[in-house]
């Protein structure tokens, strides 16, 4: 086992394998790192060097078994809430995010790769019971949500990913809405969430019609009027009308890719039905107040 030391001189010798040391052996070791509670090894170390090695290329060797090992990671202690585990899930879905990330610059996996991910991935997305956000000092943050959604962004942008899984995936993400009682949505989660939509959006295989049948039942979650000093499932309705806040801007004002996507104009392509998906969030968004003006 390699002690923080090593990875820290790594980190400052810009990222470079250093001599002696199996590149395999390391990267299996920074693999398990992902589960650590202590945010410096997980998150300085860990995360930026293991993230760093995908993007250069140096896990292309074996880039669809780490999918695989990051796909696996989602499940550990699934159902636990409040404890370390988290950890693990949450930066397997970061990790395979990146490996999807790099395989659309580099085109070496295959579509069963991809649908064997999504389905491990829908079912942690969909049952993750775990969605703080900051933990505390030592621990850092869990950020689940916030995780799953960069990995759906870059799924989306993936040329393997069909139009039948994007629309799956799109409403997926009202699913995992809708079930975020008890849990407020922090540090621009409902932000992240949204340019995952648009990521989905930007493709130009889905219509207002696929929106609108998915965002259907934020209609009716609109229309209540919760207190959320009493009613856990009031925070799914707040966390929805700031997804649907979010969404209306990022459609409205345009988005554009992260630094460290593959340069391949996702973003430049146009949005099919732009304006009639501006007008189906529109219809969500009155739900949630009487203080909009009629038009």
């Amino acid at each position: 086992m390699a002690d923080a030391t090593l990875w820290q001189r790594i980190k400052d010798d810009g990222f470079r394998p250093p001599a002696g040391h199996p590149v395999d052996e390391l990267i299996a070791e920074l693999e398990h790192m992902l589960t650590y509670a202590d945010s410096r090894q997980r998150d300085d170390l860990a995360f930026e060097i293991l993230g760093e090695w995908i993007q250069l290329g140096l896990c292309d060797h074996d880039l669809g078994g780490l999918g695989d090992r990051m796909a696996a990671g989602l499940l550990r202690g699934i159902g636990e809430v409040g404890t370390d585990s988290v950890f693990g899930r949450s930066f397997s879905a970061v990790v395979l995010g990146l490996v999807v990330e790099r395989d659309n610059a580099v085109r070496l996996l295959g579509p069963n790769d991809l649908s064997r991910w999504i389905g491990g991935f829908t079912m942690w997305w969909e049952l993750e019971g775990d969605l703080r956000g900051a933990v505390d000092a030592q621990r850092g943050w869990a950020h689940a949500l916030a995780h799953g959604a960069d990995a759906i962004a870059s799924l989306a942008r993936s040329r393997l990913l069909g139009t039948a899984q994007a629309r799956a995936l799109l409403g997926s993400v009202v699913i995992r809405l809708r079930t975020t009682d008890g849990w407020a949505l922090l540090a621009s989660e409902d932000d992240r969430l949204a340019y995952a939509t648009m990521a989905l959006l930007h493709r130009g295989d889905l219509s207002a019609a696929d929106l609108d049948g998915v965002i259907a039942p934020l209609h009716m979650l609109g229309r209540q009027r919760l207190r959320v000093d009493l009613d856990p499932e009031a925070c799914a309705w707040i966390n929805s009308l700031n997804w649907l806040r979010a969404l209306y801007l990022q459609l409205g004002l345009g988005v554009q890719a992260m630094p460290w996507y593959a340069p391949d104009n996702h973003f430049d392509r146009p949005i099919p039905e732009r304006q009639q998906m501006l007008a189906v969030v529109e219809s969500a968004l009155r739900e949630y107040s009487s203080w909009f003006a009629d038009r």
